[in-house]
């Protein structure tokens, strides 16, 4: 596997690339902004006049979503959230006992005012077609996760990730300076490592256009390498679970305890646990679990939740400690039986295991939930020198190919 393999592999690779590094980053460069975008573009949906008084608390409005919807199960309670957003549940029809069939409810998530709790807006699942205002952002999620085609683009992205992870490393060597020449070759040739290396981080903005590229293409590549891996790898995570954590748990031992909760034979619809009692059950096994495993509990709502599974018959408890990265990757997730308020599990995303820190942090950076604005600005502007970085190696692989064939054709 000498250096013009490795080009080739390189080469190859890229191409292959493309197209999904293309769609991926100019879809990511607008997502980075997917908050601020909906907001724009759905403000009915995302938020109403701040008031001078507390919101109600998440089992209020659940209790409230319910005797508005009776025909559905609300699994999901968000405990908190700035005061001026409205909160939302996902309604999951119930059956309908004259035809043993779910009910059509018509919508797939339910809003209320925080303060009223009030039905403000009922959103259906959101179809690709036609495009409106109220899914565009889906759409470019769709095409940025699955290229709009479902579990099979899924996939492919997921594939494409694998290959553009293993590209990183193969990038990064070409662009390292050749062995040193010998002492018989021009000074030029013996120059320190550093030294030759040093060209390869400059960019060129004058001579001929294939120059040009390719002083981009390798300076570019090497500026932003981190972030292009954390792009990669995380894009495995997101698309291939069923491949990332195998191999995270194999190599680096990264728990998974969500894959390793029992599924129950026959799901619980509704626990037998109240769901208040389920949250002071989860404070008290909470404050436990600090202890056990030495982190600090952040007695702060934001973003916290609690969900029921009716598959296991469990709730999940998602609590702030002192480890959180970023405003949604909350520290730890307690399990707790839906049926006594027992331990069942917790999840420890950050401060625990090398690999699960590692994997909080790069799905964090590659969602924008850390960082702020700034980090929403160097993301959208990799997602944009991501798709300049595929451009490039195609149009150096044209004029190659095309200089090649001009060759042969000149060959008595």
């Amino acid at each position: 596997m000498n250096r013009r393999t490795w080009v080739l592999v390189h080469r190859y690779a890229g191409l292959y690339l493309a197209f999904f590094v293309i769609v991926a980053g100019l879809t990511g460069s607008i997502l980075a902004f997917d908050g601020n975008l909906q907001a724009w573009l759905n403000p009915e949906t995302t938020s109403v006049a701040l008031q001078n008084r507390e919101p109600l608390d998440g089992f209020t409005l659940r209790d409230l979503a319910q005797k508005i919807e009776p025909r559905a199960r609300f699994q999901f309670v968000p405990l908190g959230g700035h005061p001026n957003e409205l909160r939302y549940f996902y309604a999951e029809p119930r059956t309908d006992p004259s035809t043993g069939r779910a009910y059509d409810l018509g919508y797939a998530v339910l809003y209320l005012d925080p303060y009223t709790g009030k039905a403000v807006a009922r959103e259906k699942e959101l179809g690709i077609w036609p495009i409106t205002r109220k899914n565009l952002t889906f759409d470019l999620y769709a095409l940025h996760y699955s290229l709009a085609c479902g579990n099979p683009g899924r996939i492919l992205f997921g594939i494409s990730a694998i290959v553009w992870t293993f590209d990183c490393f193969v990038g990064f060597f070409l662009a390292l300076p050749r062995a040193a020449g010998r002492p018989t070759e021009p000074v030029i040739a013996r120059r320190s490592w550093w030294a030759r290396w040093l060209p390869s981080w400059k960019f060129a903005w004058f001579g001929k256009p294939y120059r040009i590229a390719f002083n981009f293409h390798r300076a570019a590549g090497l500026w932003t390498w981190v972030l292009l891996f954390i792009f990669a790898v995380s894009s495995v995570c997101f698309n291939l679970p069923e491949v990332y954590k195998p191999v995270m748990k194999r190599l680096f031992g990264m728990p998974d305890i969500r894959s390793e909760l029992p599924v129950l034979g026959k799901p619980i619809d509704d626990p037998a646990l109240n769901w208040r009692d389920a949250y002071a059950a989860g404070q008290r096994l909470a404050e436990q679990q600090s202890v056990l495993h030495g982190f600090k509990l952040r007695h702060s709502h934001d973003h916290s939740w609690l969900f029921y599974d009716p598959r296991t018959g469990l709730f999940a408890f998602a609590v702030h400690t002192d480890n959180d990265v970023g405003r949604h990757n909350v520290g730890a997730t307690i399990f707790i039986d839906g049926t006594t308020g027992g331990f069942r599990g917790i999840e420890i995303s950050s401060g625990q295991n090398m690999a699960a820190t590692f994997t909080s942090w790069i799905t964090a950076i590659h969602n924008c939930t850390v960082g702020g604005l700034p980090m929403q600005i160097v993301v959208s502007l990799t997602g944009l020198l991501a798709t300049a970085l595929s451009v490039t190696g195609v149009y150096l692989w044209w004029i190659k190919r095309k200089t090649a064939h001009a060759l042969l054709s000149k060959a008595p």
